[in-house]
């Protein structure tokens, strides 16, 4: 069955301290003309948590649609159509063509070497008291100028060729990796993979199915974020623009483009236990049992069966009653008492077991009207039953030959062995799937009624069974491992986590406290899946601003200003790094605290290079009075001058240390 896939987009991403929840929209739509039962929504990033994802039907005109089911698998993307496999005799040519251009080179490297190794004769010697022999100049300088026009002439055939082999080698090689890739048209490469949510739905009413969407919610770790403000205050108004910004940084394998932002200072993934609330009792202490979250399963669940199995055995008997041999003595029931058991020969041989041999044929055409079974059924029936039989008697021997545990042990070692393989095969898988967690709902499946140990019960799916499922519907080979895979994915998502924050930014679980809280951007925004921090506006409030001066002018004349102003936000403004501007000029940068809700911080603005301050001091000695007992005072005067030529008034501070007499001193201050 060829299920239909959707297009979905992200239109909502919240992000978290560490991680974020990502909302995907897909229009239901139909598949020739019938409404689907199932929908395939592809191109999920690996790095989601399957037991996170979410599915809900968004409302619509027509026939109202019900997720009844929710699978998480791998899948690849459509591939373009490859080409047919290159027959051999085309890339035999290339070969050759190359080996005949290198064959051509080597044999002009030889005739260089012949060439080089040919040398001009010197002239030759004369007798003595005889004249000089002649020397034949014409002939010595024609066989230079042959050699070296032959030695020019070849490597200049050698330059041709090696361009020629170049070309040669490169159309070889384009043939071998076409033959390769229609060969390995098949075979999938690990940054291939994508998880895909298969969906099941049914449907109630008449109707169409226009209007409806599918909301698919599920987490995926690798996204973290940091404030960052931007203060502009204007000084003729007294009123000040704060723009809430974030850092984001993402590495979940997805590009967040147009999305509705949110951002919270939550973690997503924490267990929180519910509180207990104790019962008042009157009258004597009784312990009080805690309560578990655990409920046992339900008493009876068998009995859902016992038709089921009831038909089994009847289509059972049928099948022996029809192929048994029937004895045809009916006189008297001939009664044999049983035989005297010999526990050495029950172990050491393995009795002959009473088994009923059906051949297939037999079996085809078994269908009995009273029964009900088919058979199929019967077929399912006499393996299990044999199997049944075998566990029995060889649970007897076991029982018997207790007392004979060297009889025993050397009597059926493979069968031990292979029991005792069984069982500690058996009892890891118990343990894995204990460790597992049990929540995982979407992983778990009913057993089948056949199966006895199973039936009627929640059972853990194996993981890479079901991604496999689809990839081998897609008829797809796979030659890694795919849970390898998986967890790299989840590690390389997971690497933007330990990235160094930005200057001045804070880990926003940290300086949050008790209490969680979410900001959402005004408009919709695009963050990069690159693992790098992006600046991102969220939203812009404004408030008024007190602005005041300050001034030690003990220590130094300038005058600080100072703006006080309000959180215009319901949620806290998280401490971070600011950046301010005052009338359009940039100021300063500097980190805030955590201010909270409706709170009132203040920002330091530098100096005011308008408003001077002067600091003068006098000493002057006089007496204390006119009386006979005087005392001569010393009398210091601090006078601080201030001049404000801005257009506006300025409420300064003055700050000024003055002495504090003890007790027991004769000292006076008057301010």
């Amino acid at each position: 069955m060829v299920i239909p896939q959707l297009t979905s987009r992200i239109d909502k991403v919240k992000v978290y301290a560490a991680g974020a929840t990502v909302t995907r929209i897909a229009q239901i739509q139909l598949s020739s003309g019938k409404v689907p039962e199932k929908v395939e929504i592809p191109g999920i990033p690996l790095a989601l948590d399957d037991s996170s994802v979410r599915v809900r039907v968004e409302a619509g005109e027509g026939i109202a649609a019900i997720v009844t089911d929710v699978r998480i698998g791998l899948a690849v993307p459509p591939r373009q159509e490859t080409q047919q496999p290159l027959a051999d005799e085309a890339i035999r040519e290339a070969a050759a063509e190359v080996q005949r251009i290198e064959d051509i080179i080597t044999l002009i490297d030889n005739e260089i070497t012949v060439l080089l190794q040919l040398e001009v004769p010197d002239r030759p010697e004369g007798e003595e008291g005889k004249a000089p022999p002649p020397s034949p100049m014409g002939a010595r300088l024609a066989l230079a100028n042959f050699s070296g026009e032959q030695i020019r002439d070849r490597i200049q055939e050698k330059r041709q060729n090696q361009e020629k082999l170049r070309k040669a080698r490169e159309h070889l090689k384009d043939l071998e990796q076409k033959r390769s890739l229609a060969s390995n048209a098949k075979e999938i490469r690990p940054n291939e993979l994508r998880k895909t949510v298969i969906i099941g739905l049914s449907y109630e009413g008449q109707g169409t199915i226009a209007g409806q969407r599918l909301i698919v919610e599920y987490f995926v770790p690798g996204a973290r974020w940091t404030p960052s403000y931007v203060c502009r205050l204007d000084s003729r108004n007294n009123t000040a623009a704060i723009a809430l910004r974030a850092l984001i940084c993402q590495c979940t394998g997805e590009d967040w483009s147009g999305v509705s932002l949110e951002l919270s200072t939550a973690q997503p993934l924490t267990w929180c236990e519910l509180p207990e609330l104790p019962s008042l009792r009157l009258g004597r202490i009784q312990p009080i049992a805690r309560k578990s979250g655990w409920r046992l399963p339900p008493i009876g669940a068998e009995i859902l069966f016992e038709d089921y199995d009831r038909q089994k055995q009847v289509a059972l008997a049928a099948v022996r009653q029809r192929h048994l041999p029937v004895s045809t003595d009916f006189s008297s029931p001939r009664v044999q008492p049983l035989p005297e058991l010999d526990l050495k020969k029950i172990i050491v041989e393995s009795p002959p077991e009473p088994t009923v041999q059906f051949e297939e044929s037999m079996l085809a055409d078994e269908v009995d009207s009273t029964s009900g079974f088919s058979s199929s059924l019967a077929r399912e029936i006499v393996p299990k039953e044999r199997r049944m039989r075998r566990a029995t008697s060889s649970t007897l021997a076991q029982s018997l030959s207790a007392p004979m545990g060297e009889a025993k042990s050397a009597a059926i070692p493979r069968g031990a062995a292979a029991k005792e393989k069984a069982r500690s095969r058996g009892s890891t898988e118990e343990q894995e799937e204990t460790s597992t967690s049990l929540l995982a709902y979407s992983l778990m499946r009913m057993g089948a009624a056949d199966k006895q140990s199973k039936r009627g019960k929640l059972s853990l799916e194996q993981q890479h069974q079901a991604y496999l499922e689809i990839l081998q519907r897609q008829d797809v080979v796979v030659s890694f491992n795919l849970m390898t895979v998986l967890q790299q994915a989840v590690s390389a998502a997971q690497s933007c986590l330990s990235l160094r924050l930005p200057p001045g930014g804070i880990n926003v679980r940290q300086v949050a406290g008790s209490f969680d809280y979410a900001y959402s951007a005004d408009g919709r925004v695009d963050v990069p899946s690159d693992g790098q921090f992006h600046s991102v506006g969220l939203t812009i409030k404004s408030t008024d601003v007190d602005v005041r001066y300050v001034v030690v002018p003990r220590e130094d004349t300038n005058v600080f200003r100072i703006a006080q102003l309000r959180n215009p936000l319901d949620a806290p403004l998280l401490a971070g790094s600011a950046d301010v501007y005052v009338d359009g000029e940039y100021i300063l940068s500097t980190n805030i605290a955590t201010v909270p809700p409706q709170g009132q911080m203040e920002l330091g603005l530098g100096v005011e290079q308008a408003i001077k301050v002067a600091r003068n001091t006098s000493y002057q000695e006089a007496r204390s009075g006119e009386t006979l007992v005087a005392f001569n005072e010393l009398r210091h005067r601090i006078v601080i001058d201030i001049a404000n030529p801005l257009s506006r008034e300025a409420r300064i501070e003055v700050r000024e240390r003055i002495p504090i007499p003890d007790e027991d001193a004769k000292v006076d201050v008057d301010i």
